[in-house]
């Protein structure tokens, strides 16, 4: 059995922190706000979390009908999926006893979030091989996962929410980038036409640089305009990008460590910021 069909390398660990994250930042927000709804808090994190999980898991199913895999591998994915779609059940009945409290406009993200979930390689959609793998992560793992949690959590919503949900969208295209970077490779051969894929790896290389120039300078912005009270932990986090930067031009047997490495700058950058919403002096 190939990594890729084992059910830790399908659960994705290391893109977990997406999910805490951003669900986190939401919460986090609500807080600051002054809600007091501490079970909510708790259970849009957790929903995050496993609506992540049932993405990941399901992740792999289209590529049976795309690639060559032993029987092995095949009922390997195969179980993954069905644990997936379990796991994404219970994502989905949470999030509707949340829509009973909420009301319509929550249930309208939630349909929003679980059609994108399933798109992201389902269907005659797969936005993934159509290159918007980048474009969809920003919006549904960032703008509308952050503000959902929000909403969850106080019942409104205010623009606020938005502006300070960017460099965290941002994050999360960043992760997806360096996930398609690391399989640049494998997923040329395969036919998969990420976005990477279409470009060419060298273009797919200055985009990583590209979006981590506008994740510092959103962070810039939202200090110079108030929305942040502090800055100097976010940009102490630069100091962990000189790793995933270096494996940019590696060679593709030492490019494995490049999605880890982001994740870990990903998750280091996340408790940095949500530090500064919750302690404005640091």
């Amino acid at each position: 059995m190939t990594d890729k069909t084992h059910f830790i390398r399908a659960l994705r660990p290391f893109s977990l922190i997406v999910a805490i994250a951003t669900c986190g930042l939401g919460v986090s927000l609500a807080l600051v706000d002054g809600s007091d709804q501490f079970f909510l808090a708790g259970l849009v994190i957790i929903t995050g979390l496993l609506l992540q999980i049932g993405v990941n898991l399901i992740n792999d199913y289209r590529d049976l009908r795309d690639q060559h895999f032993s029987p092995q591998q095949c009922q390997a994915i195969r179980r993954n999926t069905r644990i997936g779609w379990g796991v994404m059940l219970l994502a989905i009945l949470l999030g509707l006893w949340m829509v009973s409290m909420r009301g319509w406009p929550l249930l309208l993200l939630g349909i929003s979030g679980v059609f994108g979930a399933w798109a992201y390689t389902g269907g005659q959609i797969n936005y993934k091989a159509r290159g918007l793998g980048i474009l969809m992560v920003f919006l549904l793992m960032g703008v509308l996962l952050i503000g959902g949690s929000y909403y969850v959590v106080t019942g409104h919503y205010h623009w606020n929410v938005f502006w300070l949900s960017i460099p965290f969208s941002v994050l999360s295209s960043l992760l997806l980038l360096s996930n398609e970077l690391r399989d640049y490779e494998q997923d040329l051969a395969d036919g998969i036409r990420t976005l990477s894929v279409r470009l060419g790896y060298e273009i797919g290389v200055k985009l990583y640089y590209s979006l981590v120039t506008l994740l510092y300078l959103a962070t810039v912005l939202l200090y110079q305009n108030g929305k942040l009270q502090g800055i100097a932990l976010l940009l102490v986090t630069v100091f962990v990008l000189w790793q995933p930067l270096k494996l940019l031009h590696a060679p593709q047997h030492q490019r494995a460590r490049l999605t880890p490495l982001t994740g870990r700058f990903y998750l280091i950058y996340s408790i940095a910021y949500i530090t500064t919403i919750l302690l404005p002096s640091a």
